[in-house]
């Protein structure tokens, strides 16, 4: 490979903002810019610069980095940096410069410990813009970057309009990032119009109508959706009203878009009102499965939803018992009703499948590159079928499938990662016609190069995959391309593919506007050190100095912040960005007991709520408590939960008076009896969570690293050796706590010693004479009990423990 491929005229203009501008870059869906990226990136590919591209897709890693290693162009190849690679390997690496791909959570601890030479660097790539905000590890990133360095560029990419739109986002995202400008490309862009003008693809649209037996089918799965939105809006008349719109609810997305909406009141809801709302995402599978299915599949799958048995109906969705789904069930059974598989109601697109086909050979006299794009390995499965049996045998296969039993069936290869051509019949294909199975991975135009089609039947209307074949199209001067594009008429399909175009134009509308009005604030770009972005321990969080009450910029001043050792796999979460944005200077290390180091004495356990219910389950929390009562004075668990979120320890349909040990509420209840050292702390947010911790550090000097991990070691070392089953047994004994256990297990091997021991013994290993009194006066009286004799033999007492196991693993 010479350099990187030519570009469109649209590219090359994309190209000159990214050298001109620290920029923003909005692309519509399906509008490729890797090639844009390529050429840019090439350009640094020298030992003169360090450019570093930060959590860039896997896909689109894998493709750049063979592109830029096979550039003649490319002085030094590019490297990608992982955990895997050495730390001394990878300072190397910065030093040599060029083009180097590095995950977000390196990057930043690299910077913190001042690995990275952040003078050297020339600019940093970022990608999913639509994500970042100000407590994003991106955010953290740039604020450490910018503040050493005022000349290196910041670039950001996002291919996701509508989610900019969302709450401001695509202003949080430029102020967070330090980027001054952005840049749209929709695909009404006069550049990228012009270009698809130019190499226009020879669309036939074919709009299929629906049978009269679908179409009312589809009329009943509405009148579904229609039923649970309304017992829905019964129970939450707050929400909002675009939730209520059947319209809406036949979008991709709305599924995810009512979960998070409900998310603030989900602990409130009843066990109804969830069940409806995981209704709604099947009765859309079942619309879903009636324009894709076969006649004989869609009854199969609707006939499974039936209640097995009107005595289990308080397990069974309301929906099921009204006169719709009822009609449901009649007409999907009259699709398949009248016998044989000549009389069942064959799938309106076969047909028009059959005409293309029949077209495309009598055009060229054969199929010669035609390519199928469907929406999964299923769809594929089935055309290949139909083509090459035709569809009197299908449907009887199916038909026979559905009505053997559930054990005699063989089972269908599945959809993940399957190639339908070669794992249904073994074959490359009838009549060189290939399948793409459509997906937003961008590097589709090398697959369609390597296919290099004449023909595309677009099978399921996709916005993506749409756009793609038009690109692919205009790389191709003087090459034909026709596009069949197969569409059911007013259809849900239909509705869904025309929501989605407008929805992107209207963002991109709502963009241009913003942009037209946007607000410059000063030094936005933080290149002159007056954004206050910069200034650590202001804007949302301000704390006074811990010795003399002042504000922290007078800490800053002096150079100096306190310290807080942090566990580096925590790195994944905002809030080591949020404790330096306050005025915390961040330590990372590995650490074995613990994620947050405040003091030499306080050691801070952090758990979210589904972490704490997973610890609770498997055991672990008892083990790290554990471990920090005997490694630090002042052990501190924190349970930390979203404030925009509802939260409770249990259920409100699920309270009752009884007892229920397996609940969350005993659990914690049993954690603090056990341990009586540790403290338990509730924070409503990662900002809480701060403050917390700089009151915490009030007046408390910083921990020591190297003290701190030589006692993590020791400690993690000495606690890993003991059998914590038995550790339980032990602490359950009369005189043992958690403070003193720890001397009586290395002291004794087993129960069996420990049930031999002398008064005077138990009391020096425990360290306390009433504690060595009551533990051999249990023994005692139980020796008696079993003799019938006060002081009993201790050959008794040593049988009855013989049995048990060492307290130390080894």
């Amino acid at each position: 490979m010479d350099g990187p491929p030519p570009l469109l005229p649209y590219e090359k203009q994309a190209l000159m903002d990214l050298l001109t501008d620290d920029c923003l870059v909005v692309t519509g869906e399906g509008i490729p810019f890797q090639n844009t990226l390529l050429t840019f990136l090439d350009s640094f590919s020298n030992p003169g610069t360090l450019v570093l591209v930060v959590e860039c897709p896997g896909d689109l890693e894998e493709w750049l980095l063979e592109k830029l290693t096979l550039s003649e162009t490319a002085v030094v190849p590019p490297k990608k940096l992982t955990s895997e690679v050495h730390i001394e390997k990878r300072n190397e690496h910065y030093l040599m410069g060029g083009v180097q791909f590095i995950s977000r959570t390196i990057l930043v601890i690299d910077l913190l410990l001042k690995r990275v030479p952040v003078d050297l660097i020339t600019g940093l790539i970022f990608f999913n813009a639509h994500f970042i905000s100000d407590i994003s590890i991106e955010s953290f990133i740039t604020r450490l970057f910018r503040t050493e360095n005022k000349m290196g560029f910041i670039k950001a990419l996002s291919s996701n309009p509508v989610q900019l739109n969302k709450n401001n986002q695509v202003e949080q995202c430029m102020r967070h990032l330090f980027l001054p400008q952005f840049h749209l490309w929709p695909r009404f862009h006069v550049n990228i119009s012009e270009s698809v003008e130019k190499h226009k693809c020879d669309v036939v649209e074919l709009h299929i109508p629906l049978t009269d037996v679908m179409r009312n089918l589809q009329l009943t799965i509405i009148d579904l959706l229609h039923f649970c939105m309304k017992e829905i809006k019964k129970q939450v008349p707050s929400l909002d009203a675009d939730f209520f719109v059947v319209e809406n609810a036949v979008t991709k997305n709305y599924f995810r878009s009512l979960k998070v909406a409900l998310k603030p009141m989900w602990s409130h809801l009843g066990a109804n009102t969830k069940q409806l709302i995981d209704d709604i995402r099947t009765i859309s599978n079942l619309n879903n499965q009636l324009l894709r299915c076969t006649a004989v599949q869609f009854y199969a799958a609707a006939h499974k939803l039936r209640p097995s048995g009107i005595g289990a109906s308080s397990n069974v969705s309301m929906w099921m018992f009204t006169e719709a789904f009822e009609r449901l069930l009649s007409l999907s059974k009259k699709r398949v009703e009248q016998g044989g598989s000549e009389t069942i109601e064959r799938s309106p697109k076969w047909e028009a499948v059959q005409e293309v086909l029949e077209e495309i050979k009598s055009e060229c006299g054969n199929k010669k590159n035609t390519l199928f794009c469907v929406s999964s390995h299923a769809i594929a499965r089935q055309i290949v079928k139909f083509i090459k049996y035709g569809e009197t045998a299908t449907l009887q296969e199916d038909l026979t499938c559905t009505q053997q039993p559930k054990s005699a069936r063989t089972k269908a290869p599945s959809d993940e990662g399957e190639d339908p051509s070669q794992t249904v019949f073994g074959l490359e294909y009838t009549d060189n016609i290939h399948f793409l199975i459509q997906s937003k991975d961008l590097l589709i135009y090398d697959q369609l190069t390597e296919l290099d089609p004449t023909y595309v039947i677009l099978h399921d209307p996709d916005l993506f995959m749409i756009r793609s074949l038009e690109m692919f199209r205009c790389r191709r001067p003087g090459k034909p391309l026709r596009i069949y594009f197969l569409i059911y008429d007013n259809s849900i399909e239909e509705q869904r593919y025309l929501t989605q175009l407008s929805g992107e134009k209207n963002a991109f509308e709502r963009l241009i506007l913003y942009k037209g009005n946007m607000t410059e604030y000063t030094d936005q770009d933080g290149k002159n050190g007056t954004n206050p972005l910069l200034q650590r321990g202001q804007q949302s969080l301000l704390f006074e100095d811990l010795e003399q009450g002042k504000d922290t910029r007078e800490v800053a001043k002096k150079g100096k912040f306190p310290k807080v050792i942090v566990d580096m796999r925590d790195f994944r979460s905002s809030l080591p960005s949020i404790l330096h944005k306050s005025g915390l200077d961040i330590i990372p290390r590995t650490i074995e007991i613990g994620d947050y180091i405040l003091t030499p004495d306080i050691c801070v356990e952090r758990k979210s709520i589904m972490d704490l219910i997973g610890s609770l389950a498997s055991g672990r929390l008892y083990q790290q408590c554990q471990a920090m009562c005997s490694a630090y004075k002042h052990p501190m668990l924190l349970i930390e939960f979203d404030e925009a979120n509802g939260f409770s320890l249990q259920n409100y349909s699920a309270v009752s008076d009884s007892v229920v040990t397996t609940s969350l509420q005993t659990q914690l209840t049993l954690i603090t009896l056990h341990f009586p050292k540790l403290r338990m702390i509730w924070s409503q947010s990662e900002y809480t969570t701060a403050n917390i911790f700089h009151e915490l550090k009030k007046n408390k000097e910083d921990p020591n690293e190297t003290v701190a991990e030589n006692l993590l070691k020791g400690s993690s070392t000495e606690f890993s050796e003991f059998n914590q089953s038995l550790v339980n047994s032990l602490l359950a004994l009369p005189g043992v706590t958690s403070k003193n256990y720890f001397n009586l297990a290395r002291k004794y091997k087993n129960f069996k010693e420990l049930s031999l021991a002398t008064q005077e013994s138990l009391t020096q290993a425990l360290g306390n004479k009433e504690d060595g009194k009551l533990l051999f006066e249990f023994f005692q009286q139980k020796d008696s009990g079993n003799d019938g004799v006060a002081g009993g033999s201790k050959s008794k007492a040593s049988d009855k423990y013989s049995k048990f196991k060492k307290f130390r693993k080894r």
